[in-house]
């Protein structure tokens, strides 16, 4: 998912190896003064190095200038990439995987915003090590040999350990998924949580406190081991000082006079291996995020619908042949099947679906609605099969039972100035809530009816020829109720609007022109309402 391309591959290089050079022309600088060269005794000096001094700094800040441009680029691209790869998921994948991941996949890509500084230090770090390494055999061949022998003993060490860490750090992600699970179900389901003591208790005690617990645990193990093992480099560090002071010496691997040359270089890499080693937690953690990213996006398969907007659609019928949705459990075995249903809506009808609950009439609704593709069967619309669920989208507005205002306004139509939005706020008796038409009025908290008209009001406004009611009259009070069944629907029904509403309101079912009775996932009754008595109609539901 992250991947250089060569032009920019290149761009590092190229600044890479010039500011490596100057970088280390001020190790060679202050070595050959410390050292005590009469050349490098000289003002003349002075100013060189305070210039190659200035322009590294300059040559970073240009840099990191670009390579932020670059990082950050990635990171807010991908995260358009991920709501683009959820919006375009089908609604059964996101509840087989659950929002969770979602979140996940934010906080995994915002790791990647301390990609530029890691990146810049990291390049540095290599290339200054190998230019010191490169002027350590200029002194002595074996002593550099022996350095880079206790060297790479210490960083294989120590690359071992982050390697077992990885999985680790995997782990520790779960944990964290689960929480969210938590934070989710504490806000989308306080009032229950408050008025369920044990409930309550168990949240806290029996899930969320092992989960923290154990998170708590691995967190602090995976982050004692990082900091137990960047400590190697630190006293590593002395052992290899020990070896130049004491050791080379002795076994005439290394003169006298260049024991402050080698430990003023080893001084000065301290800095670029610490880095190096430090920046292994970071580029585990860089690996675990990129990893867990690639696989949200390979398990939101997008349903690779062509999405386009059509106004103004015709619309005289819509045929059901032979629909079926199979439901899969994550053995892949099907746990409930919808259909097969066989039904023809025509233009201008109101048809009310009843049912107990798992009757199949909410999946349904999903399939007409485009939000759950057919397993098997067509759909038929003016007689002409469809291609995609965007075609069924484009005929339809709903209110669901979980209705959701959003908190912008993402439609094409305004509210400001909008004539039809004041008439809808009137005859849905909204006008004396929502005192204005700004967009801040109408996207605030509403008691759960006020919220499902202001919903029905933002549907209408779509003007599309279907309009899709998933027990939405539940909500509301008995005065509205009524209102709803005898004026509002037929109001609409007469402006043109094919009108499909889940319903219990037997009372209410002679409005209906027809009534389509669901139970184990198939149509078992459709009747026409014309045609049958009250008393029959209410017979319906039980």
């Amino acid at each position: 998912m992250l991947k250089l391309k060569l032009s920019q591959i290149l761009y590092i290089l190229l600044y890479a190896f010039p500011n490596t050079i100057l970088s280390f022309g001020i190790v060679y600088i202050i070595n050959n003064v410390i050292s005590g060269k009469e050349e490098f005794q000289t003002d003349y000096m002075g100013i060189v190095f305070v210039s190659i001094v200035i322009y590294t700094y300059l040559l970073n800040i240009y840099f990191q200038k670009k390579l932020n441009i670059y990082s950050y680029e990635i990171l807010y691209n991908n995260e358009k990439k991920i709501f683009n790869k959820i919006l375009n998921t089908p609604l059964i994948t996101l509840e087989k995987m659950g929002s969770q991941r979602f979140y996940t996949a934010i906080e995994d890509l915002r790791i990647f915003s301390s990609l530029p500084e890691v990146v810049t230090h990291t390049i540095n770090s290599l290339l200054m090590l190998l230019l010191c390494i490169v002027y350590l055999f200029t002194l002595s061949v074996y002593a550099a040999l022996v350095v880079i022998v206790l060297i790479v003993v210490i960083g294989g060490i120590y690359f071992v350990v982050i390697n077992a860490m990885s999985q680790k750090v995997s782990e520790l992600r779960k944990y964290n998924e689960h929480y969210y699970k938590y934070v989710n179900d504490v806000i989308e389901g306080f009032k229950e949580l408050k008025i369920n003591i044990e409930r309550r208790l168990n949240l806290l005690n029996v899930h969320l406190g092992p989960n923290r617990e154990q998170a708590k645990e691995l967190d602090f193990k995976v982050n004692y081991i990082f900091l137990s093992i960047n400590l190697i480099s630190q006293y590593g560090f002395y052992l290899v000082i020990a070896v130049i002071l004491f050791l080379l010496p002795n076994l005439d691997l290394l003169k006298k006079e260049d024991i402050v040359s080698y430990v003023v270089i080893l001084l000065f890499i301290t800095g670029p291996i610490n880095n190096l080693i430090n920046m292994q937690n970071i580029y585990t953690r860089f690996i675990v995020a990129n990893n867990r990213i690639i696989k949200f996006l390979e398990d939101f398969k997008n349903d690779n619908s062509e999405v386009s907007v059509t106004q103004n659609l015709e619309f005289d019928s819509l045929e059901f042949n032979a629909i079926g949705f199979d439901y899969e459990d994550s053995a892949k075995e099907k746990s409930f099947c919808l259909g097969p249903i066989d039904l023809t809506v025509k233009k201008g009808e109101m048809i009310f679906i009843v049912g107990g609950n798992g009757s199949g009439k909410s999946t349904f609704i999903n399939v007409l609605t485009g939000l759950y593709k057919p397993s098997k069967g067509e759909i038929l619309l003016n007689d002409a099969p469809i291609n995609s669920a965007v075609e069924l989208q484009n005929l339809t507005a709903a209110v669901f039972t979980n209705n959701h205002i959003f908190s912008h306004n993402y439609d094409n139509y305004k509210l400001k100035d909008n004539e039809k939005y004041q008439e809808l706020l009137k005859l849905l008796e909204m006008d004396k809530v929502v005192l204005d038409d700004k967009e801040e009025s109408a996207r605030r908290n509403f008691s759960k009816g006020q919220s499902k008209r202001m919903s029905l009001i933002f549907a209408l406004l779509e003007d599309k020829p279907i309009l899709v009611l998933d027990e939405w009259a539940a909500d509301q009070d008995p005065h509205f109720r009524k209102f709803f069944y005898e004026n509002l629907l037929s109001k609409l029904k007469a402006e043109g609007k094919t009108i499909i509403a889940v319903t219990h309101d037997d009372t209410y079912f002679k409005h209906a022109d027809r009534i389509l009775k669901f139970d184990f996932g198939k149509i078992i009754k459709d009747t026409a309402v014309k045609s049958t008595d009250n008393r029959a109609l209410e017979t319906l539901w039980h």
